[in-house]
């Protein structure tokens, strides 16, 4: 198979399976308050789905995996997992951080720092609150994006694949989008870049073993990842995985909406899911610039924003995230 891609492409594929949705369902059908419940409800939780999980953003932090449970009595089960440091509870910088010592003992209990069991209507913020203390600028712009973007239908995309020398790579870009065409929908994939991100403004990295490329043939290294990006969404084989993944995406995204009313779904994500609209990918990606100023935009942002569309690279330039309309600006582009 061209381009290095693996036999099965399983490194593309996207989705949660009927038994998965239904597990889903049923917790959100539930007369009793639980944590999928309060997880549908919040505005500061954005959802990405998987190969047979889900994935909880906040401020590109991933919260928490939402998994499902194998087989027998416990097959789609929701099982959720949550990387330790979220577990802290965010007052604790209210209080004195140091703990006593008596030489063989800490004196704190273990739940007076960290949450070791589900309060409703109360961990669920405090995972939160706690997840936005390790939010970088790159990140939270991302965020700030795709949350008044309803047609945002992924984040945070890593797509894994065997080289020719059996190396993994995994390209990983920020934001996939849908935009509407005459009788269809594109899917176009972003990555986004503070300003000051030094792969807006150095060259790439060296191949191994390699001591130096003249410039014509070494690029930035912003340039470079475009390309990477593009050659592997373009492969023929790619592409078709691609929409019948995302497809498939579109469906749990509209399953998930009709669980809560606060998770509606864009009619553009609804056409696509229900066959209305034939689902196509955009072969460029596209590169969104934020948070710099005026003067910046005037001067080395709009020679970077040139030298980049001299290089083929589509780039949306905005001074802050909260500027974008992500779908309205690709469309403008065209």
């Amino acid at each position: 198979m061209a381009n290095g891609l693996t036999s099965e492409l399983n490194f593309l594929k996207r989705g949660l399976s009927d038994s998965q949705a239904k597990g889903l369902r049923g917790l959100a059908a539930s007369e009793a308050d639980n944590w999928w419940k309060e997880v549908l409800e919040s505005k500061d939780l954005l959802l990405a789905v998987r190969n047979g999980y889900l994935n909880a953003y906040v401020r590109g932090q991933s919260v928490f995996k939402i998994a499902f449970g194998k087989g027998g009595s416990d097959g789609g089960k929701p099982r959720l997992a949550i990387h330790y440091k979220y577990l802290v509870k965010p007052d604790l910088e209210k209080r004195d951080p140091y703990v006593s010592f008596n030489g063989t003992k800490f004196d704190i209990e273990p739940a007076d720092i960290i949450n070791t069991e589900y309060e409703s209507k109360l961990t669920l913020s405090q995972l939160i609150r706690t997840a936005e203390r390790f939010a970088l600028p790159e990140k939270s712009g991302v965020h700030k994006i795709a949350r008044k973007e309803p047609k945002v239908v992924d984040l945070e995309i890593a797509f894994t694949k065997a080289g020719e020398n059996g190396d993994l790579s995994a390209p990983r870009m920020d934001i996939a989008v849908l935009v509407p065409t005459e009788s269809g929908a594109e899917l176009v994939f972003c990555e986004a870049k503070c300003a000051d991100n030094p792969e807006l403004w150095g060259l790439e990295k060296l191949p191994k073993g390699a001591k130096s490329l003249p410039p014509p043939e070494r690029s930035t290294a912003v340039i470079a990842q475009i390309r990477k990006y593009e050659q592997f969404i373009q492969a023929k084989e790619a592409k078709e995985s691609l929409i019948e993944g995302y497809v498939r995406v579109c469906r749990n995204l509209v399953e998930i909406s009709s669980q809560s009313p606060a998770r509606p779904v864009d009619d553009l994500v609804r056409q696509v899911a229900e066959g209305k609209r034939e689902l196509s990918i955009h072969p460029h990606v596209f590169l969104l610039v934020y948070d710099f100023g005026k003067d910046e935009k005037q001067g080395r942002i709009k020679a970077k924003r040139l030298q980049l569309e001299e290089a083929g690279i589509k780039i949306i330039a905005k001074g802050k995230p909260e500027d974008f309309q992500l779908a309205n600006d690709i469309l403008r582009m065209r």
